[in-house]
C-alpha cells in the first residue's frame, strides 16, 4: 500500500484537515480545496491553502506517491486507490475535469465499527444471520453503507466462525481476524472485476462474500447467482431508496431479460437495508433507515415489478422487522433525537410527519434501541 510521508506538501494539507476533523477532502484546479465536516462541504482558506494550479495540483502528487502511481494517475481518466498518512488511511478517487488533474480523499477509520456503534436498529443485526442470500446495503454517496457493512461483517467475526470472502474497490477497513478467517482481495490489483472476483470466490469455500459496490449487470447477475447457490452475499448499491435500488438493479438489464432479472432477484434476495445520515439533536448525523425483508407480499411484488405496492407491505409488518424511511422518522422525531423540522426536511410523506408531529398518527411498535444514556 502506498504511503504519503507527513513531510511532505500534501502530508501538511492532510495533517491540517485532520485536526478539523474532515472526514472527506477535494481538489480540483483553480478552485480552493473543500474538505467535509459532520456531512457539511466547506472550503480551505487561500491563507492556509491557497488555490492550485493544476501543475501544482501535480506536484503535490509527484512528491507524495512512487513514479508507478503518478504514472497511472496522469494516464488514467479515472483511478481509485487506498494510501496511508502517518497512522490514518485514505481511499482516494484521482479524476479529470475539463482537461485537469482532480482528487477527493476519504478517511477510512481504522476501528472496524460495531452495530451498537452507529445507533442502527436493533433488528439490523438479525439480518446478517440468515445462512443464505443477498443482503443489500444501499444508500446515496456518504451515507454510510459501507461503515453499516462492515460493522455487519465485524459482527459475523466476533460471533460465528466463518470464512468471509471480500471484493471491494479499493479495500477499505482491514479485518483483524476474530472466529472468522477473512480474504480481503481488491479489484485491479487481486482480481480484473467485481464479477470475475466473485465467481472466483465461489470457489474458495466461503460461507459469506461481500462485494464493495454493485456497479453493473456482470456483478449482480454473479452476486445474485451465488446467493441462489448457498453463500451469504452482502452488497453496497447506490440507491436512495429500496425501490430505487430494485430498479437499478433491473436497469443493469437489457429490457428483454429484466423480467427474469425480476424472478431471481425475489428469489435470492434476503432483504434491502436503505440508509441516509441526518442532523440530530446531538451536533451529529445519525442514520435514518428503511428495511424491506422477504416476505411473501414483497416476493411477489419484486418478481411481478409491482413496485408501488412495496412502501404498503413495509410499512404493514413491523412486527417482522421492516419499516419505511417516514416510519423510522416518526421514531426519531418521538424520542427526541431530531427536531420537527428535520422531520418535516428529510420526509417523504410530509403530511404524515406533521399529523404525527401534532400527536394525530396511530402509534406503532417501537424501532429504536433503548439508549439509557439520552
Amino acid at each position: 500500500m502506498e504511503r504519503v510521508a507527513s513531510t511532505t506538501a500534501l502530508g501538511k494539507l492532510l495533517a491540517w484537515c485532520a485536526k478539523q476533523p474532515a472526514t472527506d477532502l477535494h481538489a480540483q484546479a483553480d478552485r480552493r480545496f473543500a474538505y467535509r465536516v459532520d456531512g457539511k462541504l466547506l472550503r480551505i482558506p487561500p491563507a492556509q491553502f491557497p488555490a492550485p494550479t493544476n501543475e501544482e495540483i501535480m506536484s503535490l502528487l509527484r512528491q507524495a506517491f512512487s513514479s508507478s502511481i503518478v504514472e497511472r494517475i496522469e494516464k488514467q481518466h479515472e483511478l481509485d486507490l487506498s494510501f496511508l498518512c502517518e497512522k490514518v488511511r485514505y481511499r482516494a478517487n484521482f479524476n479529470k475535469q475539463q482537461g485537469t488533474q482532480a482528487f477527493s480523499f476519504r478517511v477510512v477509520p481504522q476501528k472496524i465499527p460495531k452495530l451498537d456503534d452507529l445507533e442502527l436498529p436493533a433488528s439490523v443485526a438479525a439480518l446478517v444471520e440468515e445462512p443464505r442470500g443477498l443482503l443489500l446495503v444501499t444508500g446515496a454517496a456518504g451515507q454510510g453503507k459501507s461503515t453499516t457493512a462492515c460493522a455487519l461483517l465485524q459482527r459475523l467475526n466476533e460471533t460465528m466462525a466463518l470464512r468471509i470472502i471480500t471484493i471491494e474497490d479499493p479495500i477499505e477497513y482491514l479485518f483483524e481476524e476474530n472466529q472468522c478467517q477473512f480474504g480481503q482481495r481488491e479489484v485491479g490489483v487481486d482480481t480484473e472485476s467485481f464479477a470475475s472476483g466473485i465467481r472466483s470466490a465461489m470457489r474458495q469455500d466461503p460461507e459469506v462474500i461481500f462485494i464493495g459496490e454493485i456497479r453493473d449487470h456482470d456483478s449482480i447477475q454473479a452476486a445474485m447467482q451465488a446467493a441462489e447457490t448457498g453463500d451469504l452475499v452482502l452488497a453496497t448499491l447506490h440507491a436512495d431508496s429500496v425501490n430505487q435500488a430494485i430498479d437499478r438493479i433491473r436497469e443493469f438489464h437489457p429490457a428483454a431479460e429484466q423480467a427474469n432479472a425480476s424472478a431471481l432477484l425475489a428469489r435470492s434476495l434476503n432483504a434491502i437495508i436503505c440508509q441516509r445520515l441526518i442532523p440530530s439533536n446531538f451536533k451529529k448525523r445519525i442514520p435514518c433507515l428503511e428495511i424491506m425483508k422477504r416476505n411473501s407480499g414483497t416476493e411477489d411484488a419484486i418478481a411481478r415489478n409491482d413496485l408501488h405496492l412495496l412502501t404498503g407491505h413495509i410499512e404493514a409488518s413491523l412486527n417482522e422487522g421492516m419499516h419505511s424511511f417516514d416510519q423510522y422518522l416518526m421514531q426519531l422525531l418521538k424520542s427526541d433525537y431530531i427536531t420537527l423540522q428535520t422531520a418535516k426536511h428529510y420526509a417523504i410523506n410530509w403530511s404524515r410527519v406533521e399529523m404525527e408531529g401534532h400527536g394525530f398518527a396511530p402509534a406503532m411498535p417501537g424501532i429504536l434501541k433503548p439508549d439509557p444514556e439520552r
